[in-house]
């Protein structure tokens, strides 16, 4: 049976679009920034002389900036579908920051989308895994996302869930429950809600 996906409402790839995203994504929800210090602490009580990190569906750069400015350790990759995501995100950076960065144009959507990749330390997807338009994409994406990680890494999964007072859309989103059988699915097998607020949810993920 065909997926019939859930259209999105902007074309994230227009650059009035990405920056009306952007403008607007803090000032809706400025708890974001509360995951962002989690994702920080988490990366600097890893005791490798460098880490890195890889950053899926980057968008305009809100994370990768915080993460360079706490984060001194870290070697960041970010991959994003839309160019004038990466733009903005590049915007934000010091001379010293961009030189601890490095950006890729994929689409999740496309088989291939990891070719170019190396393996991490850390993968984060923040807000942006019902990007894929259909919830029933995430098991599969989950999958080819295990090819991106180093031994004993961590992947962090944060997104909207199905619930009560949060998201309706249960073809576009998942319940808490579902994020967990998605990524046990894919072979995760140590998985832990480790946040949520304000319907956003925060899974930590390992081999």
């Amino acid at each position: 049976m065909s997926i019939q996906e859930v259209a999105s409402p902007i074309d994230l790839r227009d650059s009035q679009d990405a920056q009306q995203w952007a403008a607007e994504a803090n000032l809706k929800r400025p708890w974001r920034y509360e995951f962002f210090d989690y994702y920080a602490a988490l990366i600097n009580r890893l005791n490798f002389p460098t880490v890195h990190v890889l950053e899926l569906g980057a968008g305009p750069g809100f994370l990768a900036k915080h993460l360079l400015e706490k984060c001194p350790k870290i070697q960041y990759s970010a991959v994003d579908f839309s160019q004038a995501m990466h733009d903005l995100a590049q915007e934000k950076l010091t001379e010293n920051e961009l030189a601890q960065t490095q950006y890729y144009i994929a689409d999740f959507k496309h088989e291939a989308w990891s070719k170019d990749l190396a393996e991490y330390d850390v993968v984060i997807i923040h807000q942006a895994l019902h990007e894929l338009r259909h919830k029933t994409y995430a098991t599969n994406f989950h999958c080819q996302v295990q090819k991106l990680l180093k031994a004993d890494a961590i992947y962090l999964v944060c997104d909207h869930v199905f619930a009560e007072n949060a998201m309706s859309n249960h073809e576009l989103f998942m319940s808490k429950q579902e994020h967990v059988h998605s990524l046990k699915a894919a072979n995760f097998k140590d998985v832990d809600l480790v946040m949520e607020k304000h319907g956003l949810c925060l899974f930590e993920a390992k081999l």
